[in-house]
């Protein structure tokens, strides 16, 4: 067969993500991200929803243990973010916290069983995603493309990804790029920094306690013939 002068190109997006595992390392591409930016900040949002998943009882919704992590850690990380003057902004039902050059943004997201993990597989995202995530999922992945780490005429979106792992009592996370959409789902990254996992374990947090009234005293007088 004759040489046409074509040959094939790997494609950059179909294979596994780089992954920063070390704590020297992840702490160092944190702060190259941004400045503010820190592994204990992290911890923080992902501490503060564990505690709220906690915070449910036999009696709450079949979702509620989900749905109060993922609204505590979102609410931990943007508390966290606007004391250093990021900016909370919501877009078609899509929160996100801005950096304040407009260098970055961050949103939070549940994976699948694969995040936090250095495996055979990168993980997804749990739920489906809309038309916001393809779109900025897209703009990723052409700086990324282009090798324009900061496009200074777009931000660019890293998600705070964690997973609750019920079998292990843990949770995972991971701050990463999304960089390819598939079926309503992140499938792709571009970049994935393991910030480890917290075990939930009960000596691990304050347990809020109903502290019961004490007994009232009631005082008892004979009663007195007439």
């Amino acid at each position: 067969m004759s040489n046409s002068g074509f040959r094939l190109v790997p494609d950059p997006f179909n294979q596994l993500a780089k992954i920063v595992v070390q704590p020297d390392e992840v702490r160092a591409r944190l702060l190259q991200l941004h400045s503010d930016l820190a592994p204990e900040l992290m911890s923080k949002a992902i501490l503060k929803g564990l505690s709220a998943r906690n915070d449910t009882t036999r009696a709450s919704a079949p979702t509620a243990a989900g749905g109060k992590q993922w609204f505590d850690t979102l609410d931990e990380l943007r508390n966290l973010l606007l004391e250093k003057q990021w900016n909370a902004h919501d877009q078609r039902n899509c929160p996100f916290a801005i950096a304040p050059d407009r260098s970055i943004s961050i949103v939070v997201m549940t994976g699948n069983a694969e995040t936090g993990k250095q495996g055979l597989e990168d993980p997804s995202t749990a739920a489906d995603k809309g038309a916001v995530a393809e779109g900025y999922v897209d703009a990723n992945r052409q700086q990324k493309l282009f090798n324009q780490a900061r496009d200074q005429q777009g931000t660019q979106v890293w998600a705070l990804l964690y997973h609750y792992d019920k079998t292990l009592k843990e949770v995972r996370y991971e701050l990463s790029l999304p960089t390819d959409f598939s079926k309503k789902k992140i499938t792709g990254w571009g970049e994935r920094l393991i910030l480890g996992s917290i075990p939930n374990s009960p000596t691990d947090f304050t347990i809020r306690e109903d502290v019961p009234n004490a007994p009232a005293t009631v005082e008892v007088q004979p009663k007195t013939g007439t």
